[in-house]
């Protein structure tokens, strides 16, 4: 019984450190005396400026809103998160501190840094065009990886004494093979 309201106990120690891990900082983190006043130089993260000077610095910045975020640490309005749809999958949720993070479905990879929309994930032999689909290899060019642009065939081999044994394909660039020379 003993053991059971003890390790009850630590269950709720551990939830209650663990949930003021998730509460941000209210107000202003940095700020200057001007007289009377103070005046904030930076939010804590995930606050707004409501005003530039007052009497108490708690008082100069707010939490974004549930649905809101910010990176900066001197604005004075939150950004909307953003919400993933279509083909984009839900990743991370939204913090007063970070935007939502997407990603795509099986098969698709994001169009851009942000991931804000997605396209076909183009495989080995293919590459990806500026209309986000995906075209094969142009005859003289492979590429031998997912979602890459083709490259050109060699048009020699690497090391010395060696011969070209086969040319290229949209998967892989020339085969070489070392020539024993003849006596």
């Amino acid at each position: 019984m003993v053991l059971i309201q003890w390790l009850m106990g630590l269950a709720l120690l551990t939830q209650s450190c663990m949930s003021s891990l998730d509460q941000a900082e209210v107000g202003c983190k940095t700020w200057r005396q001007e007289g009377d006043n103070v005046c904030c130089d930076e939010c804590h993260p995930g606050n707004r400026l409501v005003r530039q000077c007052g009497p108490r610095p708690k008082q100069l910045c707010t939490p974004c809103e549930t649905g809101t975020y910010t990176h900066n640490l001197m604005t004075r309005r939150c950004d909307r998160c953003t919400q993933c749809v279509g083909a984009q999958v839900h990743l991370e949720d939204c913090t007063n501190q970070s935007d939502t993070r997407c990603g795509c479905k099986d098969g698709l990879t994001c169009g851009d840094g942000k991931c804000s929309f997605c396209v076909e994930k183009c495989a080995k032999g293919s590459e990806p065009t500026d209309d986000r689909s995906c075209r094969p290899c142009p005859r003289g060019t492979f590429n031998n990886m997912n979602h890459s642009t083709c490259k050109p065939w060699s048009t020699k081999c690497p090391g010395p004494n060696q011969e070209i044994v086969a040319e290229g394909n949209a998967f892989s660039d020339i085969q070489c093979q070392v020539m024993v020379p003849s006596e």
